[in-house]
């Protein structure tokens, strides 16, 4: 006698990839380890779209919120009259960076 199969199709076995985050089935996934590991790390096949991904989650600069002037400081903070200057000066003049030089 034979036994009857369900004819629902089974999931695919999926995976969460630990860059990006999104969840894919395993056909478009990469491990990343073997039997030797104690747990299996899974990346995208597709490395552009997932740093596309994985990029876009990570903070912009400039997204911090700006401490009131009023806060008290930390002990290491500095005070923003404190704060050196974000570019400094060059400190080799220019007449000794090996430019042309006029003769007198």
């Amino acid at each position: 006698m034979a036994t009857q199969r369900d004819a629902r199709p089974r999931p695919l076995q999926s995976a969460q990839c630990s860059l990006c985050g999104i969840t894919l089935p395993l056909g478009l996934m990469v491990p990343d380890g073997g039997r030797a590991c104690a747990d299996i790390r899974w990346y995208c096949k597709d490395a552009q779209s997932c740093t596309e991904r994985w990029t876009a989650r990570l903070p912009k600069a400039g997204q911090v919120a700006p401490t009131p002037p009023d806060a008290p400081m930390d002990a290491g903070e500095l005070h923003p009259s404190t704060v050196p200057d974000p570019v400094p000066p060059d400190p080799v003049p220019v007449d000794l960076l090996g430019g042309a030089h006029e003769e007198a």
